[in-house]
C-alpha cells in the first residue's frame, strides 16, 4: 500500500527567484518529506516543447507516474519542479499559459508554488544572467529590444505576475496555489519553509540550506563581462541576438507593478 493521499507539489519558478534552493536543498531530499527524480530536459520536452496538437495527457502522466508512486509508497510529496515551467522570461514568457494547460490536464490534483520577485531586482538578475552568457548590449537595449521582432524577446509584461498568478488559481483553486516573495528566502528563511510545510504538509527542517547556490556576479564583473563578450569566440549568432546586441536605445523602463 502506498499513501496515495499525499499531495503532488507543482513548483513553476519564476526564474530568479531560488529555485535552485529550494530543487537541490528541499525538494530532492526525502528527509525534507519530498521526492524529485526528474530532470529538466524530460519537463521541457513532455510539458513544454512538445507538439501541442499532438499532446496526451494520459500519455505524460504515464511518463511522471511512476515517480509519483516511488514518492508515496515512501510517504513523501512527488515534486514536479522547474523554473521553465512559470515560461522563458527571454522570450517575453510566450509558452507560461499553455504550459499551464498541460500541467491542470496532467496534475489535477496538484497544489501548485509560485515564487515571485521584486520587479527592478528581477530585471538586474535576468540581465547579469544574460551578461553571463555572452550579451554585450546595454541593460536598456535588453529592456527595450529592437523592434519588429520576429520572434518572441524579453518583455516587461512577464513581469506582471497577476496575471500568471490569477490563471493558476483558476485552473487549480485558489487554495490550491501558494505565492511566496523570494525575499523571504533571505530576509524570514524560517517563515519561508514553515509556509511550505504548511501548503505542502510536510515537515521542513528549519536548519535545512545554509549552503550558498547560484552566487550572483557584481555591478563591476557584469560590466567588464559584457564588454569582453564583445570578443568571445563562444558568443551566439542568432539574428534576433546579433540585432539586440548592436542596437542602441537610452530609454530605461522599470517596472513598478504592484
Amino acid at each position: 500500500m502506498h499513501d496515495s493521499n499525499r499531495p503532488l507539489l507543482i513548483h513553476i519558478g519564476h526564474h530568479k527567484t531560488g529555485s535552485t534552493f529550494v530543487q537541490k536543498l528541499i525538494f530532492q531530499k526525502a528527509e525534507c518529506g519530498f521526492y524529485s527524480p526528474w530532470l529538466h530536459r524530460e519537463y521541457i520536452e513532455k510539458l513544454i516543447i512538445c507538439n501541442p496538437f499532438a499532446f496526451d495527457s494520459s500519455e505524460t502522466r504515464s511518463f511522471f507516474e511512476p515517480g509519483i508512486v516511488e514518492a508515496w509508497k515512501n510517504s513523501l510529496v512527488p515534486v514536479i519542479s522547474d523554473e521553465m515551467l512559470s515560461g522563458n522570461p527571454w522570450k517575453g514568457g510566450y509558452s507560461s499559459r499553455s504550459t499551464a494547460d498541460r500541467l491542470f490536464a496532467t496534475f489535477p490534483e496538484g497544489r501548485v508554488l509560485i515564487v515571485i520577485r521584486e520587479q527592478t531586482s528581477m530585471i538586474l538578475s535576468m540581465y547579469k544572467h544574460f551578461a553571463r552568457n555572452y550579451l554585450s548590449a546595454s541593460i536598456q537595449s535588453y529592456l527595450e529590444p529592437p523592434k519588429p521582432a520576429i520572434e518572441p524577446l524579453f518583455r516587461l509584461e512577464y513581469l506582471e505576475y497577476h496575471w500568471l498568478i490569477s490563471y493558476y488559481q483558476q485552473l487549480f483553486g485558489k487554495e490550491n496555489v501558494l505565492v511566496l516573495p523570494y525575499e523571504m528566502i533571505k530576509l524570514d528563511k524560517s517563515g519561508f519553509l514553515q509556509r511550505l510545510s504548511s501548503f505542502t504538509e510536510t515537515n521542513i527542517p528549519d536548519d535545512i540550506g545554509q549552503e550558498v547556490v547560484n552566487r550572483g556576479y557584481s555591478g563591476l564583473t557584469i560590466e567588464l563581462k559584457r564588454w569582453t563578450n564583445l570578443f568571445s569566440p563562444n558568443r551566439p549568432t542568432s539574428s534576433w541576438y546579433t540585432k539586440l546586441n548592436n542596437s542602441v536605445f537610452y530609454h530605461i523602463r522599470i517596472l513598478s507593478y504592484q
